[in-house]
């Protein structure tokens, strides 16, 4: 009867860690992709300098939070938008806003990409 129980809670402190991963990548992922959606909405207004500031603020909070995401995924994701959040704030610098947006769209696809890679479906689980 004990093992049942010790079975019973490991299975819950399983489910409990899934979704405390699922609800954290998630948030995150849809926090950063709406800081990024602000980014450029100041591109277009033409506020380069406020758009740069931001940037490195996103990519400096990025980088914090990349580490532990880093344990938790696959590392090519996070290496990938760690670089992009990098080029879009060295794209505003140069005052280039094409590049920035093609930098930036694929930010948001691969946050995206993150955050559907977390979905409790049968590909992301085998």
């Amino acid at each position: 009867m004990k093992r049942i129980f010790i079975t019973l809670a490991l299975i819950l402190i399983c489910v409990s860690a899934a979704a405390a991963q699922f609800w954290y990548i998630g948030n995150t992922s849809d926090g950063f992709r709406q800081r990024i959606e602000a980014i450029d909405v100041l591109v277009m207004k033409g506020k380069f300098t406020d758009a740069a500031e931001l940037c490195g603020e996103v990519s400096g909070d990025w980088d914090k939070t990349a580490r532990l995401m880093d344990a938790l995924l696959i590392h090519d994701y996070i290496d990938r938008i760690t670089l992009d959040l990098s080029l879009m704030k060295s794209h505003l610098d140069n005052l280039n806003p094409s590049m920035y947006f093609a930098h930036s769209a694929a930010a948001k696809k691969e946050l995206a990409s993150v955050k559907g890679s977390e979905y409790p479906e049968f590909d992301n689980i085998f």
